[in-house]
């Protein structure tokens, strides 16, 4: 499954603030997803005490399937209890604007089966589209400053009539436009790649989401993944059952997890807080705006718990959000088929390892709470201690990206240095180019970006719809 939040409507305001055009705004966006992406399946009656989604906000007839489970596995509804008495936050529609609060969160998928983009957007795909598979691009073909196609690996031209459209993501978008000589001119300098654009935020601003796993040994009984996980027999036979009919043990496992999106106050008394400049201190103060997330209920994933999948097991992931390390990508070379170089720069600001250290002390509380305790036994991966000094260990040990790279190609203001994107996804200072995808993000949102990424397709379709006039097919 994946998991399908939005994010916060302060979010969306910044949004629109930053790129100086509204339709980024909530209301904006909002409709969009209502009338284009979502297709919102109800909830069973019997979980309306904890998942009651406002529809004034939701979509039916969209695109892309989103719902929550029909039956959930008993550690949800505990979890959920837990954060309402212990006071952390809950919250029945995590995607109302206001993400505040452990919820049960909606995942992109119809009847437990998941909802791919390929699904939801190819499988009644109109009638003029063409997709050339197993084609990679390798450069951008211009006529003086008009980009009019694409070059191949295997040597073939790709002419566009009106524009091209690069939706490469937020790794491989940067390195083909640097590949196409658009980027800082003493990059493409350095790999012999003649500069064709100066465009020195190409690669620039990149942000991601850096997250790390916390395991304890969890009382048997509760669920039934660990017979599954480690008896081979068991999990062919789940398998075949819900290829067959869609019932049996993975009709339930794992279709449903509660997350949670939290601030931490004293954060705002720290050091780390004051040295940020005036706008992101706004922001964060926003009353919608996280500062971490928390996700339970997980599969065991942690190295300890790995090598023992007979036991049962309590995963816990914190997220860190609003993130102020900036990382960049560049080239390795200038051959197509080279990697590019990645360096997200995790915990380079100070402001970020203050927000793991606080968020990190919140989670452990909530696990410890009388509700939550009481089906937990002894620590897997844990920090050592809970100073400030073996929380940062541990994350410097066992955390890692949770891959929502973006902000490469960034949507801004033609006075913003690092701008590359213009508010209509035009790449700044040529004609033909739009780039379509996570790497024009002004910043990353405060929510898992699949449906950012959704919106961004929709939003760059309706603005050249209206520019060009153009008949949408059925």
């Amino acid at each position: 499954m994946c998991a399908y939040t939005v994010g916060p409507k302060h979010d969306y305001a910044r949004w629109a603030e930053v790129v100086g055009d509204d339709s980024f705004g909530w209301e904006n966006v909002t409709r969009i997803r209502r009338e284009k992406i979502e297709a919102f399946e109800s909830v069973a009656a019997e979980y309306t005490k904890y998942a009651a989604p406002d529809m004034s906000v939701h979509g039916v007839h969209g695109a892309v399937g989103v719902s929550l489970p029909n039956v959930w596995e008993s550690p949800m509804t505990a979890h959920l209890d837990a954060a309402k008495d212990s006071g952390l936050g809950f919250s029945v529609d995590i995607n109302s604007g206001n993400p505040l609060g452990l919820a049960s969160v909606p995942s992109t998928a119809k009847r437990g089966y998941r909802v791919t983009a390929a699904k939801a957007y190819l499988d009644n795909a109109p009638a003029n589209l063409k997709i050339v598979a197993g084609k990679q691009a390798t450069r951008l073909i211009f006529e003086g400053k008009k980009v009019v196609g694409v070059m191949v690996a295997s040597g073939e031209e790709y002419r566009a009539t009106k524009e091209v459209i690069l939706s490469a993501g937020a790794v491989d978008t940067p390195k083909l436009l640097m590949l196409s000589g658009i980027g800082d001119r003493r990059e493409l300098e350095k790999h012999g790649i003649e500069v064709v654009h100066h465009l020195p935020g190409v690669g620039q601003a990149l942000q991601d989401h850096l997250s790390v796993a916390f395991c304890w040994r969890q009382k048997e009984g509760l669920v039934a993944w660990p017979q599954h996980f480690s008896d081979p027999d068991a999990a062919r036979v789940a398998r075949t059952q819900f290829l067959s009919d869609g019932s049996g043990p993975l009709s339930v496992f794992f279709q449903g997890l509660t997350i949670g999106f939290f601030k931490a106050d004293e954060v705002f008394d720290s050091e780390e807080f004051k040295s940020l400049n005036k706008d992101a201190q706004r922001h964060l103060r926003q009353d919608t705006v996280p500062l971490w997330e928390m996700s339970s209920h997980m599969p065991p994933c942690t190295p300890n718990a790995l090598s023992a999948p007979e036991h049962h097991y309590l995963t816990v992931f914190v997220f860190l959000h609003n993130p102020q390390s900036v990382g960049n990508v560049a080239l390795a070379s200038a051959a197509a088929d080279s990697a590019p170089l990645i360096d997200p720069q995790f915990f380079s600001h100070s402001f970020d390892r203050a927000v793991a250290i606080a968020a990190t002390r919140r989670a452990l509380a909530f696990i410890h709470h009388p509700l939550m305790s009481s089906h937990r036994e002894d620590p897997v991966d844990v920090p050592a201690s809970d100073s400030d000094e073996d929380i940062l260990e541990f994350w410097r040990k066992g955390a890692n990206s949770t891959w929502h790279p973006a902000c490469t190609v960034r949507m801004a203001k033609e006075e913003d240095a690092t701008a590359c994107v213009d508010n209509d996804f035009r790449v700044r200072g040529l004609q033909g180019l739009r780039v379509v995808d996570l790497s024009v993000l002004p910043f990353l949102l405060n929510c898992h970006p699949a449906s950012v990424a959704y919106l961004v397709g929709e939003m760059a379709a309706e603005k050249m719809v209206r520019e060009h006039a153009l008949e949408v097919c059925d």
